[in-house]
This record gives C-alpha cells, sequence and structure tokens, in this order.
C-alpha cells in the first residue's frame, strides 16, 4: 500500500527506487510526474511545473547509445508509506532548425549520480493516452526498454477522463499485445486508468487514481539488490 494517509512516518533510511517514464510524445508523461510528486508526498495537489531542470543529461539509452543532443532529465520526488522514489522524465529539445524526432524522443537508462539516481532504472512507468492509444514512440520505447534489460513497467492509461470505458479496454488490449510482443508479462503488469490533470485540480475520483498507480508501482516493482554500505569502523555504523 502507499501509505498516502501517512506519508512521512516510515522508518529511515527506507529503500529508494528509481523509476523512468516512458511512452509516446505528448501523453502526459511529465504531468503525470508532477501528480504522482504531489500526492504520493501528501502534499496539495499543484500544477505540473518541475522547477529548474538539471543540464544535458550524461545517461545513455537503454541500447547503450548516448543520449540524444539537447536532451534533459526532469527530477521528480515522492515518498510511500514504505519507500522513496525518483522519476526521471526525459525532455527533448531538438536544436534550432531540427524538427522533433521521429516517435517522440528515447528512452532513457541512467547512470551514477544522474538526478541523485545510485544504480539505474529499478522500473518504469509507460504512459499511454486513452484519446490515442498506442503510436509508434510507445513501441520504440518499448523495445528498447527491453532490449535495455528493464524488466518492471507499471502501464498509466493517462487522460481517461476523456475516453469511456470501452475506449479504456480497447487502448489496454493494445498495450497488452504490443508487451506481449517485445516479451513482457503482458497479463500480469499492472495497468492504471489515470487523469493526472484532473488530479492536480483535485478532482476526488481522478486524485483515486493516482492513489492506484501508487499502489501498484509499490506492489509490483520489486526493491532492488543494493550493495551493502560498508560500516565505520570502531561504529558498526553504516
Amino acid at each position: 500500500m502507499s501509505g498516502l494517509s501517512h506519508p512521512r512516518t516510515a522508518p529511515f533510511p527506507v529503500p529508494h527506487l528509481t523509476l523512468g517514464t516512458l511512452g509516446h510524445s505528448g501523453h502526459g508523461k511529465t504531468t503525470l510526474a508532477a501528480a504522482l510528486a504531489a500526492h504520493g508526498t501528501g502534499a496539495a495537489p499543484r500544477s505540473p511545473e518541475p522547477g529548474p531542470e538539471p543540464g544535458p543529461a550524461t545517461a545513455g539509452r537503454p541500447d547503450g547509445h548516448p543520449a540524444a543532443r539537447g536532451q534533459r532529465l526532469r527530477c521528480f520526488r515522492y515518498t510511500t508509506g514504505t519507500r522513496r522514489y525518483t522519476v526521471l522524465d526525459p525532455a527533448l529539445r531538438p536544436e534550432p532548425g531540427t524538427g522533433p524526432r521521429p516517435g517522440g524522443g528515447p528512452a532513457v537508462r541512467v547512470r551514477a549520480g544522474d538526478c541523485g539516481a545510485r544504480s539505474g532504472l529499478d522500473g518504469a512507468l509507460l504512459v499511454v493516452s486513452v484519446r490515442e492509444g498506442v503510436r509508434p514512440g510507445t513501441a520504440e520505447q518499448l523495445a528498447l526498454a527491453r532490449r535495455g534489460g528493464l524488466a518492471h513497467l507499471v502501464v498509466a492509461l493517462t487522460m481517461a477522463d476523456a475516453g469511456s470505458d470501452g475506449l479504456s479496454e480497447r487502448v489496454e488490449r493494445q498495450v497488452r499485445t504490443l508487451l506481449a510482443a517485445h516479451g513482457f508479462a503482458a497479463e500480469n503488469l499492472p495497468a492504471v486508468r489515470v487523469s493526472a490533470r484532473r488530479a492536480l485540480d483535485g478532482d476526488p475520483r481522478w486524485t483515486g487514481s493516482i492513489e492506484a498507480l501508487l499502489d501498484a508501482v509499490d506492489t509490483y516493482v520489486p526493491l532492488p539488490e543494493r550493495a551493502p554500505r560498508p560500516r565505520h569502523p570502531g561504529t558498526g555504523v553504516r
């Protein structure tokens, strides 16, 4: 469970995980990350403005190639009752005079030190708009994630307030078919219908959807195996 009513009561240190956002351009990755940060920390909903961005990321893509020129990482942080998370949202800024990269930009694998992440991505949110469904960027980034060994995904069906239940079901089937085609355990991956914008506006129905997504990540993405921190000589303290 996400423990939203007691977001700061977990004993420290609590495990830290790093998540990435994957998906086609315009499907609401940044707004979703902002909604997670707003509700996961127990803060009042706020506009999706992540604040100052770091410089161009030194991260590579999941297939091992360098990140695209001009790519930056927006960093969002939130806590649940048992975990702390950093969510890395790639912001692609093409060089002047160039168009956007086909497919909506690259997926990202972070290196130690990027936005405080220690050892790459522990999981990712696959973000798909109910209004548009699976798009070229969805398939491209999913393929890159698979080649990079990223195994733990949670599907966020965004903008669900703009589509009927029938449309949401069709898009979910599309996503699961694509996941299966890329070798993921499609039927076992959680898929949560959300409206990040409405949640940030304080709509109770859609704040509940963000809470459900927080719970899904807590439940499905396993704790990473970290090397134990060395003890300080003579103290027994890590």
